[in-house]
């Protein structure tokens, strides 16, 4: 097969596979965006800190739809060039389905190195960002979350009332702040004053209270405990307060590859099972291999003649992403249960793409394909139902 051929075929997979990264990330990202919207309006956040959040966000995305994007360049580009009649053509002329599939591959390799690194340095780096970002408009715009004379339930668990907020100063003046974020033990308090404070180190906010009352309510405790303080400190949730783009999810998922081998290799020799360390490392191999895998179940699904390339496309991704996902989910259940050993069970998925992938191919190659009847009967549900909408 000619240079221009391998040439314009990879082509073909490259242009929807840039429409589609669009696509599903902009669906993806869309409930984000409204967010970030509400934090110039309501907030008060200067555009050019939200735009660095936003891009910042971005990497975690990307480690999804990259995969998906494929996937649909795929399904497109091969469902379009069966339609017009390309791939009888090429076939007519001497040439294998496997041969046109190799820059298709060579690019699935680049797809996969790029989730893998996504996964493995880009978000865990993006997420730390994130936090740095919030952290330097916490300690500007926090106290303009406060409104006067309104209870600001944005605490995450607390509700605050103050009666006045200096804008020169910070200070807050008659402060009410009840903590309900313990169900068993529950504590309002008044204050005569108050500040929010930064901590660099920590990168924290807290809430200073001066010259009040704190009284507690335990769980089936018919009385209170009062106490009086010259000064009380409180942690705030400023994460919570600004956005919710924050990962609150902490742990392994946030560590980059080298930090998260050495937390593994650190447990192991503590003689502690590093089971969440080891799940999440084969977690971001599995997922990187995915995207390769896809090439040899995307080119068969897409030699599917359909009267609406994009369509089926969009179809056929959605149908494989959801069963993709469905015997994920079913793997990660089973490895944190302690059912099998964490590296077979994270790659079960990944066989069984592997399979229906050579299986199909080989009948492709053979012009003997069809769905399997699984996969057909998925196909013509989710058809029927995007005809309805």
């Amino acid at each position: 097969m000619g240079k221009t051929l391998r040439r314009y075929l990879l082509l073909e997979v490259v242009k929807s596979f840039l429409s589609g990264l669009a696509v599903f990330t902009f669906v993806v990202v869309i409930a984000r965006i409204l967010d970030l919207i509400d934090l110039i309006l309501s907030r008060g956040v200067p555009i050019g800190q939200v735009g660095r959040l936003f891009a910042y966000t971005l990497p975690g995305f990307f480690e999804i739809t990259m995969p998906m994007a494929f996937l649909l360049a795929i399904v497109v580009a091969f469902g379009r060039l069966s339609n017009d009649g390309e791939l009888i053509a090429l076939r007519a002329a001497g040439i294998s389905l496997y041969q046109m599939i190799r820059p298709v591959v060579l690019f699935a390799v680049f797809v996969s190195v790029s989730t893998f690194f996504l996964a493995a340095y880009l978000r865990p780096w993006s997420n730390q960002a994130v936090e740095q970002t919030l952290y330097e408009i916490a300690k500007v715009r926090a106290t303009a979350a406060l409104s006067p004379k309104v209870f600001n339930s944005d605490f995450g668990g607390m509700i605050m009332y103050v009666t006045d907020v200096d804008p020169q100063t910070g200070v807050l003046d008659g402060v009410m702040l009840a903590d309900e974020r313990n169900s068993y033990r529950r504590t309002i308090s008044f204050a005569t004053t108050g500040r929010l404070i930064a901590d660099e180190n920590a990168r924290s906010v807290h809430l200073l209270l001066v010259d009040g009352t704190s009284m507690t309510f335990q769980a089936q405790q018919e009385s209170y405990d009062v106490t009086k303080f010259r000064s009380l400190e409180v942690s705030l949730d400023y994460k919570r307060v600004l956005s919710p783009l924050h990962p609150l999810s902490a742990g392994t998922r946030e560590m980059a590859l080298p930090q998260l081998l050495a937390a593994k290799a650190r447990r192991e020799a503590e003689g502690r099972p590093a089971l969440e360390e080891r799940i999440e490392l084969q977690s971001k191999f599995a997922l990187s291999a995915s995207a390769f895998l896809l090439v040899f179940l995307g080119v068969p699904l897409g030699m599917q003649r359909s009267r609406a390339v994009r369509a089926h496309g969009f179809s056929v991704t959605l149908g494989v992403i959801l069963v993709y996902y469905l015997m994920t989910s079913a793997a990660l259940t089973l490895a944190r249960r302690g059912f099998g050993v964490p590296e077979l069970d994270l790659w079960m998925p990944n066989l069984v793409l592997a399979l229906a992938g050579a299986w199909m191919m080989s009948r492709a190659a053979r012009e003997r394909l069809q769905y399997p009847p699984v996969l057909a009967q998925l196909y013509r549900r989710i058809k029927k139902r995007t005809e309805v909408e």
